[in-house]
């Protein structure tokens, strides 16, 4: 488990890399767009559709990385109503909704994938095969089935799993 543990916070660590790749590249581009257009009269053919691909992976790897975090939203509907061990199994469970959505949806991306006339698509300004940005989603999703794998594990309430709180890692 140790091992899958590392590889848990490698794939963070690669995320986090991705993430802030993205948004970085993201401001330098709407700023030189900003620039462009309005200095120079003449806008980045290119910038609207290269901002939202780059904006779709710093999204799906923050998304990634959270659930990596334990940092999902939740919303407690029970609250003290119920034991800290019922309390442990509901959110053990709807970690495991999450798990399957993100493994459906996973499944579906790379059945998506394998069609030919995906990877024969090209964006319109970029040129490059949507494809690409299809397959960067996807390993992102299953990153995801990943971190919220090693998730389960930690916090199974018939083992007094771990609960993740900001200081867990």
């Amino acid at each position: 488990m140790t091992f899958i543990r590392f590889l848990d916070r490698l794939l963070f660590r690669l995320e986090l890399a991705v993430s802030v790749l993205a948004m970085t590249g993201l401001v330098v581009l709407l700023i030189a767009q900003v620039i462009c257009r309005y200095l120079l009269q003449s806008p980045l053919f290119f910038a609207e559709e290269a901002a939202l691909v780059l904006m779709i992976v710093a999204t799906f790897a923050g998304f990634s990385m959270m659930v990596a975090e334990g940092r999902l939203i939740t919303i407690d509907l029970f609250g003290g109503r119920v034991s800290a061990r019922t309390h442990a199994g509901i959110g053990w469970a709807m970690r495991l909704a999450v798990l399957g959505l993100a493994a459906a949806l996973a499944a579906f991306s790379i059945r998506y994938l394998t069609v030919p006339w995906v990877w024969a698509e090209r964006s319109a300004t970029l040129g490059l095969p949507r494809a690409q940005l299809y397959a960067i989603v996807t390993a992102e999703l299953c990153f995801l089935v990943f971190h919220q794998s090693v998730q389960l594990v930690d916090t199974w309430p018939a083992r007094g799993g771990r609960q993740h709180d900001e200081g867990a890692t």
